[in-house]
């Protein structure tokens, strides 16, 4: 379970708010008490004004909604619902965003927020008498504070390099009196003190796995890592008010930095994969911590009913879900169907992080069979059917937001290899393996199955509901098409699995499940009468057969007693159509080997880097990073236009129409800084 919630959420409260109620619980100061005028008079004060730092991380402005789920959105794998409109959560996915966005502003306000916080704590833990005089354990907990804060400020500023560009940069505590136009500062300066922050960060913090969410040594390196490949990537650049995407002349030695620093990690021996992707999202879901497989997490705790220290996981990009049996979801991130069927038929990371259903109040998964249907299609990861269901998780959730996973370090590691040996070598070529293995389900037990139709009934009205029990496994659905003129089933047309009746094909079965369709016709069927008026979609019952009227009419004395296709209205009056439930069956598919996952030897240079590209978006689809790793590698724009071309002429899609090169790579910087701080260039096209 997670250690930091309780503390990190309510002693931020106390930390940023002027709340008397926390500090007499808590005998902390509100943060605003701890300034460069005031030292920490002990340890527990430093620790606490640290905690404070992290919650800047856990707002709503931050990795609580906007960061994760609002800007890394319309790109290749998913999209946000609806139109541009007043929402700004659709119109700044939409490449819509305005520098008057209350949004952006309010990311701007909490990542600098965190800064000065951090800025805070490491101008006055130096002060204190106990950091040069105290004993070990007193040094010991003052210096990992300190790595502590100063991976914090780094962090912060790379999420707003990321996003904004050219910043400010302020490492000291806020005096008063003091002048805040500040001008800003070329990103490669602040590059040069984000990496020299989290090298010496490391330095100061523990080698040993976490118990909580605080960041260790391995966290760090691994997020250095990643700072320099986007540091060594492409970004937009604010060239006299024109706008062009760069990369520096250098950048192979970001590169070199970043395999170092993974280089350590993976030979800390400390990390490996669970063997089951579903798992990792499952406990996530129920606040289970995996310090094996996540380095670097953001904590949230939930008031009850509230969206206070909440999250949006499990909520926003979610299942539709209907309120029951599980907690309501209404979920507004779209999942792209050309993504979809980038998947391989054998990998499990398909169907169980799209969901092409949502959720019914009995808690039954619904696929999305109708025309256009897929353009419903959802985000699985994180359903709230693995989730604890508790008052706290009613509107927001608990759910931490995982920032650096292993398997984002394995990839790293394939990318780094490829790029600076002019090729992959075995190292990039066992890293990218092992996290496909995992994702084939192949060291975990159970298979996967398919479901086919194996006598198609008629007289349906709609698609019946397939229900599976038994075999073992957990997340197979059926569906089918309906053939109008006979109401038989047939095979799906909207959702191409490449089994024609199997919209998901689970995992984990280790043997051949039941599957069974209800019938046709509803419970209680009245009998046919002669001289009856009937109506198109009435079920009657003659002797032991069943029809459906296909032609409204009134019945003669002849009573339908076919036992295929429709009757004669000439005869029957009403035209009916024969009534019989369909056959179906469950097969155990081939469980995926080694030889199925890895890829082919003798990939060329770019070639092994098109599979990179496609490979972080399976293994980390949904998590945040997709749209900044698309614009390090200068693709955005590129991956929009081959999603168009890919997608039906009638597929909502607004990215291609609203995005605009050499400005969308970046957001707006906020009127409200530039009115305050005219020393601050304006991004190129806002």
């Amino acid at each position: 379970m997670k250690f930091i919630n309780n503390r990190l959420i309510v002693s931020a409260i106390c930390l940023s708010l002027m709340a008397t109620s926390c500090k007499k619980t808590l005998e902390v100061e509100p943060y605003s008490s701890f300034t460069s005028a005031n030292f920490f008079e002990n340890e527990n004060q430093a620790y606490m004004a640290t905690l404070g730092v992290y919650q800047s991380l856990g707002q709503q402005a931050t990795y609580g909604w906007y960061i994760n789920l609002i800007y890394d959105n319309d790109t290749d794998v998913s999209q946000i619902d609806g139109n541009v409109d007043a929402n700004q959560w659709r119109a700044i996915p939409h490449y819509a965003a305005t520098k008057e966005s209350s949004f952006l502003d309010q990311t701007w306000i909490a990542l600098f927020q965190g800064v000065g916080r951090a800025n805070v704590v490491l101008a006055q833990i130096p002060k204190m008498d106990a950091y040069t005089n105290g004993s070990d354990t007193q040094k010991a907990l003052l210096n990992r504070l300190i790595g502590e804060a100063k991976f914090l400020r780094s962090y912060f500023y790379f999420d707003l390099v990321r996003l904004f560009g050219d910043v400010p940069l302020k490492l000291t505590p806020s005096q008063t009196g003091e002048k805040f136009d500040v001008p800003s500062t070329d990103r490669y300066v602040i590059y040069d003190q984000i990496i020299k922050d989290m090298k010496e960060a490391a330095d100061l913090l523990p080698e040993t796995l976490p118990t909580d969410e605080r960041i260790n040594k391995w966290g760090a390196k691994a997020v250095l890592a990643k700072v320099a490949l986007y540091a060594g990537g492409y970004s937009l650049r604010n060239n006299g008010g024109i706008g062009n995407v760069e990369r520096p002349a250098n950048y192979k030695e970001y590169y070199t930095l970043a395999k170092q620093q993974i280089d350590e990690v993976i030979g800390s021996k400390l990390y490996s994969l669970n063997d089951d992707y579903t798992k990792v999202f499952k406990n996530q879901s129920q606040h289970i911590l995996e310090p094996k497989e996540s380095l670097f997490e953001v904590a949230f705790f939930n008031q009850a009913n509230s969206t206070i220290g909440g999250n949006s996981i499990g909520q926003f990009n979610a299942p539709t879900t209907v309120n029951g049996v599980y907690r309501q979801a209404n979920a507004r991130v779209l999942v792209l169907k050309p993504f979809f069927d980038s998947f391989d038929t054998k990998d499990i990371r398909r169907d169980f992080a799209i969901a092409a259903f949502s959720i019914d109040a009995k808690g039954r998964r619904v696929p999305y069979l109708a025309a256009r249907g897929d353009e419903n299609w959802k985000i699985g990861k994180w359903s709230r059917e693995y989730q604890t269901g508790t008052l706290q998780e009613l509107q927001s959730t608990n759910i931490n937001t995982v920032i650096m996973r292993y398997s984002d370090v394995l990839l790293m590691r394939a990318e780094v290899e490829n790029e600076l040996n002019n090729g992959p070598n075995t190292l990039a070529y066992d890293a990218i393996n092992e996290v496909r293995r995992r994702g084939y389900g192949v060291n975990t037990a159970g298979r996967s199955i398919s479901i086919d139709v194996l006598t198609p009934g008629s007289g349906y009205s709609a698609v019946p509901t397939f229900t599976i029990v038994d075999g073992g496994g957990t997340g197979a659905i059926g569906g089918a098409n309906l053939i109008a003129t006979s109401g038989a089933l047939g095979p799906m047309t909207i959702v191409t699995t490449g089994y024609p009746n199997t919209v998901n094909a689970g995992y984990g079965y280790t043997s051949v499940p039941t599957v069974t369709v209800s019938n046709p016709w509803p419970d209680n069927v009245s009998n046919w009468v002669s001289s009856k008026s009937y109506s198109v979609g009435t079920y009657v019952k003659q002797g032991s057969n069943y029809y459906r009227v296909a032609t409204a009419g009134t019945s003669t004395s002849t009573a339908p007693s076919h036992t295929s296709g429709n009757s004669s209205a000439v005869s029957t009056g009403a035209e009916f159509t024969y009534a019989s439930p369909a056959v179906v069956k469950a097969t155990l598919l081939v469980k995926p080997t080694a030889n199925d996952a890895d890829l082919m030897s003798g990939k060329s240079k770019e070639q092994f880097f098109d599979v990179i590209v496609s490979e972080r978006a399976r293994e980390l689809c949904f998590e945040g990073g997709r749209r900044g790793d698309l614009i390090r590698w200068n693709l955005l724009g590129a991956k929009i236009a081959l999603t168009k071309s890919l997608i039906r002429p009638n597929y909502t899609y607004l990215s291609f129409a609203n995005f605009r090169a050499n400005q969308h790579e970046l957001y707006p910087i906020p009127l409200s800084e530039t009115d305050v701080n005219t020393s601050i260039n304006q991004n190129p096209g806002y």
